[in-house]
């Protein structure tokens, strides 16, 4: 049954004026909240502001229905966006319609998904069980927000198990996601002039051997498997990957710092400071004889996501679009902090994750509209009561 002309179009409205405002990573997200939490207040939702990664940059739960009765379903989704960039057909932050689809930055991630999940707990009605929602922030930098949630566990009111991730999956259900260990390795040196080379010791010549050896562990990583791979048809491995070095200062002065990024992918099932541990020590190896000191640093952890097969939540999503295939993706999502705090979390959402973060980023509107049949039955199986 076709989804009513008004709901879709209470969609596209909140839609349209969340995307007006620049949620970018980083920045202030207060005023799109100020908008979801004021809908939602004004619907008869329990709403909290919860501290995020900083200033302005807030986590928001709410719940429609009794908020401690067992059972229910929560929605999540991120409030932030990444940065608009160059390329675009229209003004990325007036919502544009064309061939069939919503154009604009954060249309498919994941915007649109977030003014569905608003309008369900606004249209909620008397429910028997609670339907919370979570909004978080700086998920695009590393799941910040979500992270901050599971440190901080002890302020938030009882969720339901049972999560939807409103990722752009062109609605298939996604129960396993890869870890994403960001971290960083300096190597010293000492400066010197270039015209007098023993003057100094250039950790460039440092970072080759340090890059030798992330090398010969890319290469041996992608040789494991685990019981997860065969969920992750397109790269059943973990992949480590030097994505940034910097080096030097000025053409006649030796570089006496070299500094790498890396970003370790695990697949569900694996231990990422194990296999850390083991890119630690072959870099240690290759630096047996380097005259200065080195350092390995941590910059962000986000875990992997990995929900029982035969959880509620997966087994009832699946049967909505009768799908039997389990399907794991290689980015990350705020699934992972949210396992951390007990919840069962699939992926499930409108939009190909192809266009996300593209120029001319746009969700489907049959997808939008088929995600708001399949959440309406969600909520009605799960949470009970009379609907509006």
């Amino acid at each position: 049954m076709a989804e009513p002309l008004d709901a879709l179009a209470a969609d596209r409205s909140l839609l349209r004026e969340l995307m007006a405002i620049d949620t970018t990573s980083g920045q202030s997200c207060s005023p799109a909240l100020d908008i979801v939490g004021n809908l939602l207040e004004g619907a008869g939702c329990e709403v909290w502001r919860l501290p995020g990664a900083g200033r302005d940059r807030d986590n928001l739960i709410a719940i429609a229905g009794p908020v401690d009765e067992p059972g229910g379903l929560s929605l999540s989704g991120h409030i932030d966006t990444v940065p608009v960039g160059d390329g675009w057909s229209s003004d990325p932050h007036m919502l544009s319609e064309r061939d069939g689809r919503w154009y604009g930055r954060g249309s498919c991630d994941m915007t649109g998904f977030v003014a569905l999940a608003t309008n369900l707990l606004c249209e909620a009605g008397e429910l028997d069980r609670p339907l919370a929602l979570i909004l978080t922030s700086d998920e695009e930098l590393g799941s910040i927000g979500a992270s901050v949630l599971a440190e901080h566990r002890q302020q938030l009111p009882p969720l339901p198990q049972a999560c939807v991730v409103g990722e752009p999956t062109s609605l298939r259900v996604v129960r396993l996601h890869k870890g994403h260990l960001k971290f960083t390795v300096t190597v010293k040196g000492a400066a010197g002039h270039t015209g007098t080379p023993r003057s100094g010791v250039n950790a460039i010549d440092g970072m080759c051997l340090v890059l030798g050896a992330i090398e010969e562990q890319r290469l041996r990583l992608e040789q494991m498997r685990s019981g997860e791979s065969s969920a992750f048809d397109q790269v059943p491995f973990p992949v480590l990957t030097p994505v940034r070095v910097r080096a030097g200062a000025a053409w006649n002065v030796i570089p006496g710092e070299a500094v790498v990024d890396c970003g370790l992918r695990v697949l569900p099932d694996q231990d990422a400071a194990m296999l850390l541990d083991e890119v630690r020590g072959s870099i240690d190896s290759a630096l047996g004889h380097w005259p200065s000191e080195w350092s390995l640093e941590i910059d962000n952890d986000n875990p992997p996501m990995c929900t029982p097969r035969d959880s509620e939540i997966d087994v009832a999503c699946r049967s909505l679009v009768d799908q039997q295939q389990d399907i794991g993706v290689s980015y990350c999502s705020d699934g992972g902090h949210l396992g951390r705090l007990g919840l069962d979390c699939v992926l499930f959402g409108p939009g190909d994750i192809a266009v996300a973060h593209q120029s001319d980023e746009y969700v489907p509107i049959a997808d939008m509209e088929m995600a708001r049949q399949h959440m309406k039955r969600l909520v009605q199986a799960r949470c009970g009561g009379r609907h509006e």
